[in-house]
């Protein structure tokens, strides 16, 4: 049940994976936590994501990003099982391993380009070439010529996820309410903010998170604001139910696919700057489906479950958003994780919590800091 009070110690604007993770690290401090949701927690990007958890298939090589997103991973296997414990349903964290492949020339080039850089930075990684290749993954096509396995990487069912992050909330406390769009946010005397919504309702907090994805730029609040902007990602599943395979595949230019334990295969995806338009395309499709030809033409065969699309927020740099408003630093920003969300919300949740409580300094996430386009 929500608590009555007129104001909230952290108010979390938007409750898809990031938002809620914030709120689950925060759930054992004496905090009155809120969080807010425009529509339906994690519609558009959470409950669109593949769930895939693959550091090294993510970045184009070493740096913040890639030590952000492997100390996440790091985080995965006990964050998972919390939740889990705590609200009693399963997120199908499966650490199966990846598998990124070549098939042409110019794709194995790129494919040893990437093993140059990535063979120190992973535990346990393998190039495979010829007969010790399609013996470890006999699924995948003659055609495919090498690939490097990451056998330490993994994915889960993302909406499961946020499904059992949200149970558990509720359980101990954190109060959500769906359907409360935010238009604007001001200061207010004694340091204290609010959140004015679409329905006339004013919400005031002492400190706020923002964690609206695409749609941070949506609202009216205190400049500078850094730029978040919507990018397409059209998806879809089949079913495949007797698919050994539970291995993720990258292939190129960017298609995967991501057998999941209960027989459906996720397979993506398109990256377009259109708007705010949620849009499946025929051509969308067959960017990825054309190439999974070469890769693995069974899955070619196996019936259409579900097409769909998300709106992942991208920043001009590629970097997440982490950290407080320069001129206001009651006011958090944790967003533009693009196609890293899920990979990233347990340790954007551990680190954006921290700020909150001063666990952390400020300037350990200063390559992810808002006032950097400014």
């Amino acid at each position: 049940m929500e608590s009555k009070s007129t104001t909230w110690d952290i108010v979390i604007v938007g409750a898809g994976i990031i938002g809620c993770s914030i709120a689950w690290f925060l759930r054992n401090t004496p905090y009155k936590v809120l969080l807010l949701e425009r529509a339906e927690p994690g519609g558009l990007a959470t409950n669109a994501a593949a769930g895939i958890l693959g550091p090294l298939n993510e970045t184009e090589g070493p740096g913040p990003l890639l030590d952000l997103m492997q100390e996440s991973l790091a985080l995965y296997p006990d964050f998972v099982r919390d939740v889990q414990a705590t609200s009693g349903l399963s997120a199908d964290y499966v650490p199966s391993g990846i598998v990124s492949v070549a098939t042409t020339d110019s794709e194995m080039a790129q494919l040893e380009k990437r093993w140059l850089w990535q063979e120190q930075r992973g535990k346990d990684l393998a190039f495979l070439t010829g007969k010790s290749l399609h013996s470890t993954f006999p699924e995948l096509a003659q055609t495919v010529r090498a690939a490097i396995h990451y056998p330490h990487e993994s994915h889960v069912f993302a909406p499961r996820l946020l499904r059992g992050l949200l149970s558990a909330l509720t359980r101990q406390g954190v109060s959500l309410r769906p359907g409360t769009s935010v238009r604007r946010i001001r200061p207010l005397a004694g340091n204290l903010l609010s959140a004015e919504t679409s329905s006339g309702d004013s919400i005031q907090g002492r400190k706020f998170v923002l964690t609206p994805g695409a749609y941070l730029n949506e609202m009216e609040l205190p400049h500078p604001v850094p730029p978040v902007i919507p990018a397409n990602g059209q998806i879809l599943s089949v079913r495949a139910p007797d698919f050994p395979m539970r291995t993720v595949v990258f292939y190129p230019p960017k298609g995967y696919f991501v057998p999941k334990l209960d027989g459906t295969v996720v397979i993506g995806a398109t990256e377009e700057l259109v708007g705010y338009q949620t849009r499946v395309t025929p051509g969308g499709l067959m960017e990825f489906l054309e190439p999974l030809r070469r890769v693995c033409p069974r899955l070619l065969d196996s019936p259409l479950q579900l097409t769909w699309s998300g709106l992942r927020p991208k920043t001009p740099d590629g970097l997440p958003i982490l950290g407080s408003h320069p001129e206001h630093p009651n006011l958090l920003f944790a967003t533009g994780h693009y196609r890293n969300g899920i990979l990233l919300a347990p340790v954007t949740g551990k680190k954006i919590s921290g700020l909150l409580t001063k666990q952390i300094d400020a300037r350990s996430l200063m390559d992810f800091r808002p006032e950097r386009f400014s």
